[in-house]
């Protein structure tokens, strides 16, 4: 497959996604676009080259900016330093769709970006805030590439929704019916371990724990993040090193509800049995034995 028929299926794809976001059949996108219904399904399956009049009148109907059908068209605009191992047959559908490949170009954009920051950044903020920094960093990158938005709310639920959520109330956006949640942990260490900022923690891992605001969130993606990019003299950037993903969480697999008093945050820690499910949902791994191993085992799931 040469590049414009890569181009071709990346924005067909996107199409869709969008289209099946606002709940459309290709007859009624078709008929608001007034453009006929095959050319439509042909576009969506990769086979028509559009004019540059029809994107124009295709974007309108989507009410968004023609740059929108192309964004996150690039493998990633940087090397990846480190290979990724990725799960080829992820594939959702949660008001937009998202397989493997998205989620592995958000994974590189974000993780060669970390380490365009100053460093001394990473020494000067706690490790709660870099998992934030990247979780809400991978969710803008992510949203871009499927033609999704980031939930316009600070305490919007889910994180990523269909795009037709940018026209919703804050009491929509607070519990929005479609979308995707993501989460960020940096793993647990042993007390005493030398794992501040800048240190890599593979080795020290005694836990993978993502924490959620309530018990009601069944569907998750979780990111694990370590320092372990570019770096000198022991010192690393954060990156990505494992993604993992689980449609079938359910309250049992949340602990109890915690920090409810002073100015604390309520939060509540992923129990065993739903660290299992996300386990079992891996969709990428930085492709190095270190993680693998400790990911397996603190997951407790097998790499096939």
């Amino acid at each position: 497959m040469d590049e414009n028929d890569n181009i071709l299926e990346f924005v067909g794809r996107k199409i869709r996604s969008l289209r099946k976001s606002y709940g459309l059949s290709q007859d009624e996108f078709a008929f608001r676009c007034n453009l006929d219904r095959t050319y439509i399904s042909d576009i969506e399956l990769g086979k028509r080259n559009i004019s540059l009049i029809n994107i124009r009148i295709i974007s309108d109907v989507l009410q968004i900016h023609i740059s929108q059908l192309f964004s996150g068209f690039r493998k990633s605009p940087y090397p990846c330093q480190y290979p990724y191992k990725t799960n080829k047959d992820f594939f959702i559908r949660c008001g937009f769709e998202v397989n493997a490949e998205d989620v592995e170009y958000a994974a590189i954009f974000v993780s060669n970006r970390l380490g365009d920051l100053p460093f001394t950044l990473y020494q000067h903020i706690d490790l709660k805030t870099v998992s934030s920094i990247v979780g809400a960093f991978f969710s803008l990158s992510l949203a871009e590439r499927v033609g999704a938005i980031v939930n316009p709310i600070e305490k919007g639920h889910p994180d990523i929704i269909p795009i037709r959520g940018k026209n919703a109330t804050e009491g929509e956006l607070r519990n929005f019916p479609e979308g995707l949640e993501i989460k960020c942990t940096i793993g647990n260490v042993a007390k005493g371990c030398n794992s501040g900022s800048g240190q890599q923690r593979v080795g020290s891992l005694t836990g993978i724990t993502w924490q959620a605001h309530h018990r009601e969130v069944n569907k998750l993606m979780g990111l694990v993040i370590d320092f372990a990019g570019k770096g000198t003299a022991d010192e690393y950037f954060p990156v990505i090193t494992g993604i993992f993903y689980s449609d079938d969480l359910e309250m049992e697999d949340w602990g109890e509800i915690s920090g409810t008093r002073g100015r604390n945050t309520k939060v509540t820690g992923m129990r065993s049995a739903g660290k299992e499910k996300m386990g079992k949902g891996w969709i990428l791994l930085m492709d190095h034995p270190d993680y693998i191993s400790k990911y397996q085992k603190l997951l407790s799931f097998i790499l096939t």
